[in-house]
């Protein structure tokens, strides 16, 4: 117990405590009650301010283009409203009347449950999804992917994000020249320099001398020998 009918510790009592002014003291009922409402005033002003600021309220910003000093003016003097209201609560505690701290409490509360319920509304929701970006589709190849058979619409196909295996260089399907084949045009100077044989790509087609590289009567037969590559 200190001097002055004031207490360190929690407490039920009136002691005559001062409640912010000099002229109310915790000294009766009445005047707890006549604290009480000054408590609910200051805790529900506070959190009627601390929503005017989330939400960047401004009554002069309708009719005219505001000016950056001017907003930042404003939203100044918000806060320090708002932060003149949680000293006074604050204070309103430091009496140490648990009657009062659970009026403070329960008054924050209240104005808490207001905002939360306000920013539940489906203006609120709406307007939330469209600025969420949709999340990508999950790819029908992945093992977590499962249709939701309860969707309104048929979800479109996701583009697979697995990379194309390379192709070969020369599939066998595809036939390339002995002209632009730099392999037979290899092989073909290697045979005329008399560096190499015969290959699979070029043929020397060396005669004797002794015989005529080509004998009469069978030019046709010759001719379809070399297109084959027989």
């Amino acid at each position: 117990m200190m001097d002055g009918g004031w207490e360190d510790h929690l407490h039920w009592s009136f002691l005559g405590e001062h409640v912010l002014v000099d002229g109310l003291q915790l000294d009766s009922g009445w005047s707890f009650f006549v604290a009480s409402c000054m408590t609910v005033c200051i805790c529900f002003s506070e959190r009627l301010l601390t929503y005017a600021i989330s939400k960047k309220w401004d009554p002069f910003a309708r009719n005219r283009r505001p000016s950056r000093v001017r907003t930042a003016l404003w939203r100044t003097c918000l806060y320090w409203l708002v932060t003149f209201d949680r000293l006074m609560y604050m204070l309103v505690g430091m009496t140490f009347s648990l009657g009062l701290i659970f009026v403070a409490i329960t008054c924050l509360a209240i104005g808490q449950f207001a905002i939360e319920y306000l920013e539940c509304g489906p203006e609120h929701t709406l307007r939330d999804s469209e600025n969420v970006k949709e999340r990508l589709l999950p790819s029908p190849t992945d093992d977590r992917f499962v249709p939701d058979s309860t969707s309104s619409y048929p979800p479109a196909p996701a583009r697979s994000n697995a990379t194309r295996p390379r192709s070969k260089s020369k599939p066998d399907s595809i036939f390339i020249h002995p002209n632009d084949s730099n392999l037979a045009r290899a092989d073909a100077a290697a045979v005329q320099l008399g560096l190499a044989g015969d290959t699979e790509r070029v043929k020397a087609n060396v005669y004797p001398a002794d015989e005529d590289p080509w004998e009469h009567g069978r030019g046709k037969e010759v001719a379809r020998e070399l297109l084959l590559g027989r």
